[in-house]
């Protein structure tokens, strides 16, 4: 796909607000394939950076072949100084759209849009999760449309109806995905080479990228079963050296992160199916990129998966103290009530 000017009848299919984070609010028309990610503020830094990270990582990802997780195209990033080249006086409607979210004029990333969920996978979701009294208005909310799934591997906090809910970027956990009979161990192997391809090929921390559910753009998915896996958001992704420092560093990136990835040491059959998968996955593509000139890094892939295994231990044992102390001061309020009865 390359990058063509779209052509704007603000009437007939104005601009809206399909997504946001801390460094900036995405926007796109109705049916098209590009999506304008536009700067909150007058600092371009993480939006630049974001451009220049989503490209390295992009030209990795097509450098092996690899397209299991797909990653948008990324077309250009147009600085706040060259705002000229978006038109915004000639787009009221990306105007409209923005101007309670941005400063404008502003710097902005345009990439391939992610396709959301058919509505068939979005009426699955809105009759499963969503109370039965706000239903009507979750299947009438236009917001609704723009339903991409946070997959969260690594958690099992799913709830059961929600009183607020909402499609765009809904979060779907573990025992969710279970329970919907989602491909988990393949989706867990899939993240495996992704994140292999991010540290060891690209050479970063795949600091707060994301892992979402959303649409093939070739071809319809009328289920949640045959939807595609992608990543994006690379605002926060930092370089890594490649020994001892840069897989610390890459291990503080998981943890700070949302729940994306497996956990290890999970009490449950499919917690530690999902694991297993992830990290075989990540072993293997991680050694055959290293090989590649490489041999002498092999142990550094091994050291993450022990590092985040490592940090999983040490909030166990965190959680377990905070716990005996909080049974304790419990203990000693109810010894003081007795000796004052």
């Amino acid at each position: 796909m390359s990058y063509a000017e779209p052509v704007i009848n603000p009437k007939e299919n104005p601009f809206r607000k399909i997504g946001a984070g801390a460094c900036g609010a995405v926007f796109a028309q109705e049916a098209r394939p590009l999506a304008i990610k536009l700067a909150k503020t007058d600092d371009q830094m993480a939006l630049e950076n974001e451009y220049h990270k989503h490209e390295l990582i992009e030209q990795q990802f097509r450098k092996w072949g690899f397209t299991e997780v797909r990653i948008p195209d990324c077309f250009l990033f147009i600085p706040r100084e060259d705002e000229g080249s978006l038109h915004f006086s000639q787009r009221p409607d990306l105007v409209a759209a923005a101007k309670a979210v941005c400063h404008l004029p502003t710097s902005a990333l345009v990439t391939q849009r992610i396709d959301p969920l058919c509505k068939r996978a979005r009426t699955l979701l809105i009759d499963k999760y969503c109370l039965p009294r706000i239903k009507e208005a979750a299947h009438g909310d236009a917001s609704n449309r723009d339903c991409l799934v946070r997959v969260y591997l690594g958690s099992l906090e799913g709830k059961g109806e929600r009183l607020f809910f909402s499609l765009r970027n809904i979060k779907m956990h573990l025992n969710q995905m279970v329970d919907l009979q989602l491909y988990v161990n393949t989706m867990a192997s899939r993240m495996g080479v992704a994140m292999a391809l991010m540290h060891w090929a690209a050479e970063t921390d795949a600091r707060d990228v994301e892992f979402v559910l959303g649409s093939h753009p070739e071809r319809a998915a009328p289920t949640l079963r045959s939807t595609e896996l992608w990543v994006l958001d690379f605002n926060q992704v930092q370089s890594i050296t490649m020994d001892e420092v840069g897989v610390a560093k890459a291990v503080e990136a998981v943890w700070v992160n949302d729940p994306y990835l497996p956990r290890p040491l999970g009490d449950s059959q499919f917690e530690k199916q999902a694991w297993n998968a992830f990290v075989s996955n990540y072993i293997m593509a991680a050694d055959i990129i290293l090989r590649e000139g490489k041999g002498h890094l092999l142990r550094l892939p091994r050291m993450f998966i022990r590092g985040l295994i490592e940090r999983h231990e040490t909030q166990g044992r965190m959680k377990q103290q905070a716990e005996e102390n909080s049974k304790e001061k419990y203990s000693s309020v109810n010894i003081s009530i007795r000796i004052a009865d």
